[in-house]
C-alpha cells in the first residue's frame, strides 16, 4: 500500500474488479478496502469493548474503493500507505462459482456447493426443487423460510454469527465503510442470483445499505432477488421470490 502496486494472480484480479463493480452499485456500501476497519473491530470483539471514535476516524481515513487501482498486467494498487484489502464478503462466493464449475465440468447435474452458509444449486432433486432454508436471525434452533431453487446461488449476511453485546448494545461483524461501525439497519440478507460471486457481494452491500436502499437496488438489478430481515423483524420479499417461498411457523 502507497507503492508501486502487487502483481497478483488472474483469479485475484477478477474478484477484485468484480468487487469495484458491486462498490460503484452501491455507491460504497460495499467496499473491499474496508481491511484497517475489520482489524480495528476483530481487536475489539475479542476484548469486547468497542473502539475508540478517534481510532475509527483515523482508520476511516483508509478506507475507499476509489484509492484502489488495477492495472493491465495484474497489478494491483492501493494509493494510501496503511490500506488493505479484505476479501471477506465476496471471495466465498467466488470459491463456491469454481467448485460449482468444476463439478459440472465432470459431469454432474443435479448437485449443491455450500460453503459456510453461500451455496450455489444446479439442476434438481428426485422430488422437485431444491429446498433453502434461511436461519432465523434471532433463534439459531429455528428456519426463518424455506426457498425453492433451481441452478441458483443464494447467499447470506446476518448480523448474527459474529457479534459481542457491550452496554446493551450488539457490535458484529458487516461494517459500514462511511461511517466506521457496525451497519445497522438489518438482522439478515438473503440474495439469489445465478453466481455466487454476485450473490456474495450483493448481500453485504444491501446489509449494509439498509432495508429501503438496499430493496431499491435489488429492484433495479436484472436477475436478482432478495429477502430482507429489518432490525425490528420485518421481512421485505422482492417479487421474484413470491410462489418460491414458505415461511416456517
Amino acid at each position: 500500500a502507497g507503492n508501486d502496486g502487487v502483481k497478483v494472480s488472474r483469479e485475484t484480479i477478477e474478484v477484485i474488479k468484480r468487487a469495484q463493480e458491486v462498490s460503484k452499485l452501491s455507491e460504497g456500501g460495499f467496499d473491499i478496502t474496508v481491511g484497517p476497519l475489520v482489524q480495528l473491530w476483530r481487536r475489539a470483539r475479542e476484548r469486547g469493548t468497542p473502539p475508540e471514535m478517534e481510532e475509527i476516524k483515523e482508520t476511516l481515513n483508509l478506507v475507499n474503493f476509489r484509492n484502489l487501482r488495477t492495472h493491465y498486467g495484474g497489478k494491483v494498487l492501493l494509493k494510501k500507505k496503511g490500506m488493505a484489502i479484505d476479501l471477506g464478503g465476496i471471495a466465498k462466493g467466488y470459491a463456491v462459482d469454481r467448485a460449482f464449475e468444476l463439478l459440472k465440468g465432470l459431469g454432474f447435474r443435479n448437485l449443491v456447493v455450500n460453503a459456510g452458509g453461500d451455496l450455489r444449486v444446479g439442476g434438481y432433486k428426485p422430488d422437485g426443487p431444491w429446498s433453502i432454508g434461511i436461519q432465523h436471525p434471532r433463534d439459531p434452533e429455528k428456519i426463518l423460510a424455506r426457498i425453492f431453487v433451481s441452478d441458483t446461488a443464494v447467499a447470506t449476511s446476518g448480523d448474527y454469527e459474529k457479534f459481542f453485546i457491550h452496554q446493551g448494545r450488539r457490535y458484529h461483524h458487516i461494517l459500514n465503510p462511511k461511517i466506521g461501525f457496525p451497519a445497522e439497519g438489518c438482522q439478515s440478507v438473503t440474495v439469489l442470483h445465478k453466481e455466487g460471486i454476485t450473490a456474495d457481494a450483493l448481500a453485504t452491500a444491501i446489509f449494509v445499505l439498509g432495508p429501503e436502499k438496499g430493496y431499491a437496488l435489488c429492484q433495479r438489478l436484472e436477475g436478482v432477488d432478495c429477502l430482507i430481515v429489518g432490525k425490528e423483524g420485518n421481512v421485505a420479499l422482492s417479487p421474484g421470490l413470491q410462489g418460491r417461498i414458505s415461511f416456517t411457523p
